[in-house]
């Protein structure tokens, strides 16, 4: 009876090893990372229908570009810039007005994992932190279809790994502060959200200085930093408005002010039926439905908008301890469990442990808490920016629980991560919109407030 008791937990302490192995090997980790992502992206693009949710839009947008047409969009014009070359490539169809945006959604897991990678020498960390991007819902669904989201993203987490490479190699400085302002004036020119990771440079800023005492200097600040986000910023509005001369830069940005102002004001009931507070998002309490048909034999065709709903609470959980040891280290009273999770780190590490640990918390308030202020219809995609640094927090606590010297504490660490795994399996027909049984179908929709 021992024997068959022990085995299961054998057979997983072996399992864990090897996890705990692949993340701090990066030729066969990032491989893994880099399958998955360009699988899931990329497999029956085209395969849903040929308008899904605000695909009505933005590549009839894209195709205005290359015609030459007027149009009206209430957001910056680069990510259609980059849909409507996809279009150029391979002709105004869901392959074609889809497969940029998947090639930005496979790039980003990888990004995320170089940045971490850079910003931390910890390849545990920046190893889990990609498979959790990689094994998340929502950042899958966006990036199969022709939308805009995924930008803001990709080009933000540039962003941060440029700083990261301009702090770090003092030669390059100028190349690689030119190159994160470029990047930080891209993720702006998605949508104006995308100036939240203006916090994350903030806090890289202030880590490398107290660390290695490194900075930009003045020039390179108000240069690279400030004047070249705006500049790229106004510059790639020249093509809209040469097709739209009847309207200058201002009185354009007055009408999109406008709209996102009166969206939905005055209104007693939701303008649309998947509006969800802010709050909420962190929860995974209103996922949006982007497609819905009836199949024959009483199959159906459904994408849900929702993220990995293992990932998101585990990641809300990460999140308080986090803030948790921050307070903590302030009143230098770390719980027991923390000290227990911190067994390996000597105490310089545990200082720079803190420094990271306020990089997540920070920057995911950036993305997210502003949003209090909106009074317009939001949905659970506005969450997205803040959504990769709260699994970046989850992927670091279970990360010290990998270098823990308790088997015990490192198998918590990896069942953790399988359960993640576990959901992203579980979820995935309502991701990538596989045909299931109308049956199977409630098994999914755990809670009511999903349907």
């Amino acid at each position: 009876m021992q024997k068959i008791i022990t085995l299961p937990a054998r057979l997983f302490e072996r399992f864990s090893d090897r996890l705990i192995w692949l993340s701090e090997h990066p030729v066969f980790g990032v491989m893994a990372i880099v399958l998955i992502s360009f699988a899931s992206r990329f497999w029956n693009l085209d395969g849903t229908a040929d308008v899904v949710f605000d695909e009505a839009y933005y590549p009839k947008f894209a195709q205005s570009y290359l015609h030459g047409e007027p149009l009206f969009d209430a957001h910056p014009p680069l990510a259609k810039y980059i849909i409507a070359l996809g279009i150029q490539i391979f002709g105004y169809a869901p392959f074609g007005y889809r497969c940029m945006t998947a090639l930005a959604g496979s790039f980003l897991p990888l990004v995320t994992y170089e940045f971490i990678w850079q910003l931390s020498d910890r390849r545990g960390w920046a190893w889990l932190t990609g498979c959790f991007v990689v094994l998340d819902g929502l950042l899958l669904v966006e990036s199969r279809f022709g939308l805009i989201n995924i930008y803001i993203l990709l080009f933000g987490m540039l962003s941060q790994l440029c700083m990261v490479l301009a702090l770090k190699r003092s030669r390059q400085r100028w190349f690689w502060t030119i190159a994160t302002g470029l990047m930080l004036g891209a993720s702006f020119s998605v949508k104006w959200t995308g100036l939240a990771y203006i916090v994350g440079l903030f806090a890289i800023a202030g880590y490398a200085w107290s660390r290695y005492r490194q900075t930009l200097n003045a020039a390179q600040i108000l240069i690279g930093l400030i004047i070249l986000p705006i500049a790229f910023y106004f510059v790639q509005w020249i093509p809209h408005l040469v097709i739209n001369p009847e309207r200058d830069i201002w009185e354009l940005h007055r009408q999109i002010i406008g709209f996102h102002q009166n969206l939905g004001v005055g209104k007693t009931e939701p303008i649309h039926p998947y509006c969800s507070p802010w709050w909420s998002w962190i929860l995974l309490i209103r996922p949006v439905a982007y497609f819905f048909e009836m199949r024959p034999n009483s199959m159906v065709q459904f994408v849900l908008a929702m993220g990995n709903p293992i990932l998101y609470w585990l990641s809300a959980i990460a999140l308080l301890i986090c803030i948790t040891l921050l307070i903590a280290s302030k009143l230098r009273f770390p719980p027991k469990l923390i000290t227990q999770i911190f067994a390996k780190e000597q105490s310089p590490m545990r200082s720079q442990l803190i420094w990271f640990m306020l990089y997540v918390t920070s920057s995911f308030a950036g993305h997210w808490l502003p949003w209090i202020l909106s009074k317009r219809c939001t949905f659970l995609y506005h969450y997205m920016p803040a959504s990769v640094f709260a699994f970046a927090a989850l992927a670091l606590l279970v990360s010290l629980m990998w270098r823990s010297p308790l088997q015990e504490m490192r198998m918590i660490g990896s069942g953790i991560f399988v359960i993640v795994a576990i959901g992203f399996l579980f979820w995935l027909p309502i991701y990538i919109g596989l045909p299931i049984s109308s049956g199977y179908l409630p098994m999914l929709m755990w809670l009511r407030s999903w349907i």
